[in-house]
């Protein structure tokens, strides 16, 4: 088995990737692995007015806390990102190790699409880590073994290392159509040929049927497909999921996660604070066995449960208003 290079992501946060970069080189496929670490670049800095180049997207100014950036917090995150790159600069363990530098900054969804592309295509294959994931030991043998084991099975176009909290409820693998991004996931460049960048193309495809994509309850993933559209989001996993949809492709699920993100603490571009994504026991090792390429219908209910939730769902709520009035024989 030839194994998959690892990227990992990273922009301006080095204790996380510290962190992230240990628990990879303490698996036990590391030191025969290759290490690419693809750094993004610094934004310019536009003066301390609400325009500054720091302050004048929305979510830097959630993350940072400001509607401006003065001189001497633009040159406190330059350091961050200075920081970042000797981080991965002076990272040991594995086989090889390369850190790409980006010039400017390009925002890290063109920074995860433009890495992946063109790592799969020299190798065929990737592991893929944002530089806020903590794994497991077994971790890579897991990616490997399934990207290795599933290599000529064209719906099968996802692995993810991780796994929705649960109480043991799923098999040790299995498979679901929505393919989680952030706790480590591998894929194969016959699968990523087909990734679709034009959001406009996806939004035309799925306007009538808008009930099939949001599979996860609610409207969460058209939402954000529709912000690419009109311009008031930028991400790349709501179109790697439309793109694997439209196919009929699957993601293989392992059925206790093999990793946790740290990235759920406020210090991320796009998260806020959580610990609902937390695993509490993650697993060390997976043995990655061949079950049938099919919807795993237990985990689809349980993962719409899960994000839409009983108490916080608006159609839950309403069948819950319903049974109260009921049971005060209330309207």
């Amino acid at each position: 088995m030839v194994l998959a290079p690892v990227v990992v992501f990273a922009y301006d946060r080095p204790d996380h990737l510290s962190q992230t970069l240990a628990a990879l080189a303490a698996n036990d496929l590391a030191g025969e692995s290759v290490l690419y670490v693809y750094c993004d670049g610094a934004r310019e800095w536009g003066g301390d007015d609400e325009q500054g180049a720091i302050g004048h997207e929305p979510y830097i100014a959630k993350r940072y806390g400001l509607m401006h950036c003065s001189k001497g917090e633009y040159e406190a995150y330059l350091k961050r990102v200075d920081s970042t790159r000797q981080v991965a600069h002076l990272q040991t363990g594995f086989k090889e190790v390369h850190v790409v530098e980006r010039e400017k900054n390009i925002g890290l969804a063109d920074n995860i699409v433009g890495a992946v592309t063109e790592i799969v295509n020299q190798y065929g294959r990737l592991i893929a880590f944002e530089d806020d994931i903590v794994c497991t030991r077994g971790c890579l043998t897991y990616l490997n073994d399934a990207l290795e084991l599933y290599k000529d099975d064209e719906k099968v176009m996802h692995v993810s290392a991780w796994m929705y909290p649960n109480r043991g409820q799923f098999p040790t693998t299995f498979f679901y159509d929505s393919p989680y991004p952030a706790g480590g996931w591998a894929t194969w460049k016959r699968a990523w040929q087909h990734y679709n960048p034009d959001a406009a193309d996806h939004v035309a495809y799925w306007q009538d049927k808008w009930n099939e994509f949001d599979i996860e309850g609610e409207d969460y993933l058209s939402r954000q497909l529709v912000g690419n559209f009109n311009g008031t989001l930028k991400t790349w996993y709501v179109k790697w999921y439309s793109s694997m949809r439209r196919l009929g492709g699957l993601c293989l699920y392992p059925g206790t996660a093999m990793s946790n993100n740290i990235g759920w603490d406020n210090s991320g571009e796009t998260s806020l604070a959580s610990t609902r994504y937390y695993v509490e026991h993650p697993a060390e090792y997976i043995k990655v066995e061949r079950v049938p390429i099919e919807r795993n219908k237990k985990a689809f209910r349980f993962i719409r449960i899960w994000y839409s939730g009983h108490w916080y769902s608006k159609r839950h709520r309403r069948q819950w208003v319903a049974i109260i009035k009921k049971w005060l024989h209330i309207g």
